[in-house]
């Protein structure tokens, strides 16, 4: 019984019979209302410690096999295709390319704004807010796949990132939970790290330059490369859309799959008009614009052979 309750009722047998029955019955309500405003604060104060605990407990296994948050910047120093050019500078004469890619870093401020705007519409539309994870997202995988659906998540711009560079290949496309966990507390640990707007910029301009784009493209400037023979600061917006799509289906480039990926780029198109990113006219105008694409035949082309071969193989030395 309620202690405060069983007082209240030894104290009012002591009293004589003659008192007021309304008066044990309020009585009566007030301790009961007591006692279970307390059990039920105390009942919650032990649910979110236990939460708690749990998190902190689940943390602590994972942390053990997590890779150092800082390799991320390693993104910069990773591998890239050595271009060999003319005396001018200008003129590229030959590229000898990665055997694992094509790959040319460039900083966030000399990629168009609207790839980057066109990047966080198909992607992840909060970005600049969120800590990394989107928690929404994991609330209505998770309801989902307690529903026997596929495993799933709310991935981010942030743990897309992880996933492409921190998570080692052989686990990368493991379906399970154990990855996930792993892939979001390294998100909110690099969101932790780059904190603010800078912090978000640094983010995202790692991400532009560590997805794979398809044919052996990996990072926007190869894919502007690759599929349009250009810079990416040279690419058209109805180019840049066609691109942004393609590392969600790297099989769905223009290459491989031009019609699908005509449809898909007018997908981008419409998102960032929804988003406002865009004005419908300017969206309808991308859409109309005719693409040339680069046929494959033309990314190794070697000009001035004997010259570019003879420096290929010093470097090589």
């Amino acid at each position: 019984m309620n202690r405060d309750l069983k007082a209240y009722l030894i104290r009012k047998r002591r009293r004589p019979r003659g008192g007021s029955r309304a008066g044990l019955f309020a009585g009566v309500a007030t301790g009961v209302a007591t006692g279970s405003i307390a059990a039920f604060l105390v009942a919650i104060a032990l649910s979110v410690a236990s939460v708690i605990g749990s998190a902190v407990a689940v943390y602590a296994y994972f942390a053990r096999d997590l890779p150092d948050p800082g390799e991320i910047e390693r993104v910069e120093d990773q591998f890239k295709t050595v271009k060999i050019y003319d005396r001018t500078g200008r003129h590229l004469l030959y590229e000898v390319a990665d055997p694992r890619g094509d790959r040319t870093y460039v900083p966030l401020d000399q990629i168009p704004l609207y790839i980057q705007q066109a990047t966080i519409a198909m992607e992840d539309k909060n970005f600049y807010t969120n800590p990394g994870i989107d928690l929404e997202g994991i609330g209505r995988a998770f309801l989902s796949n307690l529903r026997g659906e596929s495993v799933q998540g709310g991935s981010t711009l942030t743990v897309q990132l992880v996933k492409n560079v921190l998570i080692p290949a052989e686990e990368r496309y493991q379906i399970n939970y154990a990855r996930k966990i792993k892939e979001a507390i390294l998100a909110l640990e690099i969101s932790r790290r780059y904190p603010g707007r800078e912090g978000k910029d640094r983010i995202l301009e790692w991400y532009l330059n560590s997805n794979f784009y398809g044919n052996h493209a990996y990072g926007i400037e190869a894919a502007a490369r690759v599929y349009f023979g250009k810079h990416v600061q040279e690419l058209t917006l109805a180019e840049a859309a066609m691109l942004v799509h393609i590392p969600q289906y790297p099989g769905m480039n223009p290459i491989d799959n031009p019609d699908v990926a005509k449809r898909r780029q007018e997908i981008v198109l419409d998102t960032m008009v929804r988003q406002g990113y865009l004005e419908p006219e300017q969206a309808y105008a991308a859409k109309q614009e005719e693409l040339v694409i680069r046929p494959p035949t033309e990314r190794y082309e070697i000009q001035a052979p004997h010259f570019a071969i003879y420096v290929r193989d010093l470097l090589e030395r």
